[in-house]
């Protein structure tokens, strides 16, 4: 007898859970998390860090999970006569905001964390959700075609 035969056998597909969408949200929402981290101890004069959990080899040669600091660069500069700026980066690509403008003009770095709340509410509420549509495509075009193989000319 069978060990399939035992088990009640259906035609069944997962779920997903979280639409695209939302998922790039959720991804964009944490990313802007850091920020609002790294302005409130810009703002309290202390230094940020988040870290990330990766394998490496010990001394002995056996693999353990170790705590690794993240680089997290900042969206945000400081002008000397305008104040500050703020881009929302998705990857490596900055979202346009309106079009062709990709920085939020803010008066002093005081203001910078309510501005970033800001921004997450309105992609918690989808405003920003063609920009990263927009972006996250390109990316996946873009790659589609670095990794289309090339025919190889034939000598002869």
């Amino acid at each position: 007898m069978s060990h399939l035969s035992k088990l009640k056998i259906v035609a069944q597909q997962q779920k997903r859970l979280q639409s695209k969408t939302e998922h790039r949200r959720a991804k964009l929402l944490e990313k802007l998390d850091d920020q609002l981290g790294m302005v409130q101890a810009l703002i309290d004069g202390e230094t940020y860090s988040r870290t990330r959990r990766v394998w490496r080899e010990n001394e002995v040669g056996e693999r353990v999970l170790v705590e690794r600091p993240k680089r997290i660069r900042p969206w945000y500069w400081m002008s000397g006569a305008g104040g500050c700026y703020f881009q929302v980066w998705y990857g490596s690509k900055v979202l346009e905001l309106k079009p062709g403008m990709t920085a939020i003009q803010v008066a002093t770095k005081e203001d910078l964390p309510d501005v970033i709340r800001s921004v997450m509410e309105a992609v918690k509420f989808g405003e920003l959700d063609i920009q990263i549509e927009d972006v996250a495509e390109k990316g996946t075009a873009e790659l589609r075609l670095k990794q289309k193989p090339t025919p190889v000319k034939k000598a002869g």
